[in-house]
């Protein structure tokens, strides 16, 4: 069931609608996203060309890899998006935290969950999916990025 959201920025100088397609969202262990997001990057997908930009003043794009690019805002500093760099339109991962409502979305699965570093740990039964068997999704090979 997909469901049209709202979300933003800490500062709103990048605001932002889109129809979330599923109410699930993953969580990605990887060293850059955690690096990106101070912790494990908790986000959701939809299709890139399915956002409606209410303000992008503040919006920059910067390469984190051969294939990705990462979205944030240039004010405030917030860590909102994730995409592919050479189809933006295909994919949009979208912070679920920068919602205004993320209510009765749940997680999916953990990705990356062989780089979930030893200090932390979820008491959830969610699948767990390696770096390995994620990039094979996406036809990739580790080392790739």
């Amino acid at each position: 069931m997909s469901e049209r959201k709202q979300g933003g920025c800490l500062c709103g100088n990048v605001r932002y609608e889109v129809t979330v397609p599923e109410p699930h969202y993953n969580m990605c262990h990887c060293d850059m996203c955690r690096k990106w997001s101070a912790g494990p990057y908790m986000s959701v997908h939809c299709a890139g060309d399915d956002v409606t930009w209410i303000n992008d003043t503040g919006l920059r794009w910067f390469r984190s890899s051969k294939w990705a690019e990462r979205g944030f805002c240039s004010t405030c500093g917030s860590s909102l998006f994730y995409r592919l760099a050479n189809q933006p339109e295909m994919m949009l991962i979208i912070s679920v935290d920068s919602l205004d409502d993320a209510s009765g979305i749940t997680l999916q699965r953990h990705i990356y969950a062989d780089h979930q570093p030893d200090r932390y740990a979820f008491a959830d039964d969610t699948p767990r999916v390696t770096e390995a068997e994620l990039l094979k999704e996406f036809g990739l090979e580790p080392g790739d990025g």
